[in-house]
């Protein structure tokens, strides 16, 4: 109740000072209420998702991450000096060239610790914030979060904290620090096994298509807009399946920055700093995309601004740009629907290599360019998996050819 109060609140402020956004479908405004909850929930988190089941709606706000705001001074500081941009006269810190996400994960690393010291009361402001990484706090750290999170989290935590502690402190002995992370890497295992959910990227890209051209028939009495969403869907999934980015940059694509037209065709650009793994980006789409992109820039995306402005490439059905969340949403339900398993954004990517693999496997080698990564090992399990999944079919095959003689032997019988 209090989530939906908070909530109702900040729209109401929010309407008061700013042009209100576009009314929800399911909106009456004859009846004189409050909109329905589900409305009010999409309009306070901006976006197309449907609304969280309150439960988990709690979960995500009641995160064991200690906001930036409350951390103490000492800590904020040491933030600062190691972000600061720096001028001729004060060298830059040594994170200033730190990509976006790799900020952002950092600080929600150290949130996390900082909130487990608070809770188990360990936290001494009178400390100095790296007197109290010791071994056996860390140790007891971990043990307390191990059997809520995923192997390969626990492993995470643990490299960000690193990474941030010895941003601020190189010449300290952090070698107990890094052999913990490392055993943490050794044992790291999927969160789940992916090969049976994995689909050729061709069904994804048909998928897509599939969708933009049956826009015009999908209509909604509530939302004149379905048309417009189910467009920006499949164009979302079929230019992912050919170009499989990483989510936060397919989310950030801004006409003029990233996406140019260089002569009859689109591409898409990244510069390093706005790239994971640092590494510039510049790719063409498919010829087989070009008509499909400007219809959406011509006729969907402009229905979906409604008379806003924005440089962003994908926009929600409120005129605001469409949140990476969103697009994962959307993804999941639109496979689901057509496949009966939600592949989600980053599932594009094992979809890409693993089908390069199986199609192609002299050309495994071409999976590490297409998904940005440096070396071929990171690849590599992609092709093992192709591996597996093909070893899958042949023995599938052989049982069903040794039943289909078992069953006429059966009938000559």
């Amino acid at each position: 109740t209090s989530i939906i109060t908070q909530a109702a609140m900040k729209w109401s402020d929010a309407i008061s000072v700013i042009a209100p956004p576009k009314p929800p479908f399911d909106f009456i405004p004859a009846r004189n209420k409050l909109p329905p909850v589900v409305t009010l929930m999409r309009l306070f988190f901006n976006s197309d998702m449907p609304l969280l089941p309150l439960k988990g709606q709690v979960k995500m706000i009641n995160r064991r991450g200690l906001p930036f705001k409350d951390w103490p001074q000492e800590d904020k500081r040491l933030w600062q000096s190691v972000f600061k941009e720096g001028d001729i006269l004060d060298e830059r810190g040594p994170g200033a060239l730190w990509a976006p996400t790799t900020i952002n994960n950092t600080r929600k690393a150290y949130g996390y610790w900082l909130y487990w010291l608070i809770v188990t009361k360990q936290l001494d402001r009178q400390l100095a914030p790296l007197d109290r990484l010791t071994p056996d706090r860390i140790k007891s750290y971990i043990d307390d979060f191990v059997d809520d999170v995923a192997s390969l989290s626990a492993f995470v935590y643990i490299l960000d904290l690193l990474r941030f502690v010895q941003a601020i402190d190189s010449r300290r002995d952090w070698q107990w620090l890094k052999n913990i992370k490392n055993r943490l890497w050794a044992r790291a295992l999927p969160a789940r096994d992916k090969a049976p959910i994995i689909r050729p990227s061709g069904d994804l890209f048909e998928l897509g298509r599939d969708l933009m051209n049956e826009a015009d028939r999908h209509t909604c009495r509530y939302n004149p807009y379905a048309p417009d969403v189910q467009y920006r869907d499949g164009l979302i999934m079929a230019l992912l399946a050919a170009r499989p980015f990483r989510l936060k940059n397919l989310a950030s694509i801004q006409l003029g920055t990233h996406l140019r037209l260089i002569g009859d065709t689109f591409w898409l650009i990244f510069k390093e700093q706005e790239v994971k793994n640092n590494k510039y980006i510049e790719v063409p789409l498919p010829p087989a995309l070009t008509g499909y992109l400007n219809r959406y820039l011509k006729k969907h995306r402009p229905r979906l601004l409604d008379g806003s402005v924005s440089k962003y490439l994908w926009i929600s059905r409120f005129g605001n740009p469409l949140t990476d969340k969103s697009i994962r949403h959307q993804l999941k339900a639109h496979t689901k629907s057509a496949f009966g398993i939600a592949i989600t954004p980053h599932l594009f990517r094992d979809c890409a290599a693993t089908s390069i693999a199986i199609h192609d496997p002299d050309q495994v080698r071409m999976a590490a360019t297409l998904l940005g990564h440096y070396t071929l090992e990171t690849t590599q399990k992609y092709y093992d998996q192709s591996q597996m999944l093909a070893a899958g079919r042949v023995y599938q095959a052989h049982i069903m050819a040794l039943r289909n003689e078992n069953t006429e032997d059966r009938e000559q019988q």
